[in-house]
């Protein structure tokens, strides 16, 4: 997938915590080729900050929408982010030193100094650090990240994000202290997402609009007694095309579960991907036709 480069938590006093030598660190190079001979950060390092931010929402079952039985209440950006709160337990930014404590979801805590203050007192009593901040944003023009009633955030160098699908989005900054004990957020990558309650990562609008139809298709189902789990597939997304899997129970019947691909080119010469079979490929044509939404109402709610 290509890069545009767009031209908490965290305890002030938290000593670090002890980690099982399984948990995965959470370190962006920025001073291994992170400056072009243009001055703009480089694609190495805005590369690694998106699969981190991944790796995070992975880890924090963003890819998932449950079943609306599962979670009667719906999903806000504050349980969003409380999952990211949460998922952030399974990381380190140093060997020993948890993410936890280095990670704040809003701009706050940057403006006030407490980022600042809790890296140098890391930096003091273990090791110097890398902070986090995971921001959500309606719209990127680096180096500013824009939401909605707040002041725009801005970073030292830029923002980048994927080319082919707006906001709104899920950012993840990276920061370091500076020597007056201040923080300073250097480089940020902007992930488009579904929505500010689901931080699902889009790779494009008809991944959006596919998405959107099978809420409401979950919706439809709950009715009839029946519940569909939908999640994003990471590890067979590839450029261009999206796999999401659907998964239909219903008390006392075997579960069915369904593979759809989306593939806004149209470039999907059969219908597998990484040797998996697909039962639906979505594309443009096929969406603006109804025919896709015509296969839902058929093959699962039939």
């Amino acid at each position: 997938m290509g890069i545009r480069v767009l031209i908490g938590r965290g305890s002030l006093a938290a000593a670090p915590k002890a980690m099982s030598a399984t948990q995965r660190i959470f370190q962006v190079p920025l001073y291994e080729d992170l400056l072009s001979p243009s001055g703009h950060a480089s694609g190495k390092a805005l590369a690694v900050l998106e699969r981190l931010l991944e790796d995070l929402l992975d880890a924090a079952k963003a890819n998932i929408i449950p079943a609306p039985a599962a979670a009667p209440d719906g999903s806000t950006i504050i349980d969003a982010f409380a999952a990211i709160e949460n998922a952030s337990e399974q990381f380190e930014v140093a060997p020993g030193i948890s993410l936890a404590d280095h990670l704040w979801t809003h701009a706050a805590p940057y403006h006030y100094g407490i980022v600042g203050r809790q890296l140098a007192d890391t930096a003091r009593s273990a090791r110097p650090v890398q902070g986090f901040l995971a921001l959500f944003a309606n719209e990127v023009r680096s180096p500013l990240l824009y939401s909605a009633n707040k002041a725009p955030f801005r970073l030292a160098e830029v923002v980048g994000t994927r080319e082919t699908v707006g906001g709104p989005y899920l950012a993840l900054a990276v920061c370091e202290g500076t020597p007056d004990g201040g923080a300073e957020a250097i480089l940020a990558f902007a992930m488009p997402v579904l929505s500010a309650q689901r931080f699902i990562p889009v790779s494009s609008e008809l991944d959006r609009d596919v998405l959107r139809a099978i809420e409401r298709l979950q919706l439809a189902l709950d009715a009839h007694g029946v519940e569909c789990t939908v999640e994003r597939i990471r590890r067979h997304t590839s450029p261009g095309v999206t796999m999401l899997n659907l998964t239909l129970t219903q008390p006392g019947r075997t579960p069915h579960h369904f593979a759809i691909a989306v593939d806004p080119a149209g470039m999907m010469s059969a219908a597998r991907l990484d040797g998996d079979a697909i039962d639906f490929v979505v594309t443009w044509q096929n969406w603006q036709d109804g025919r896709f939404v015509a296969w839902l109402e058929t093959s699962l709610i039939a």
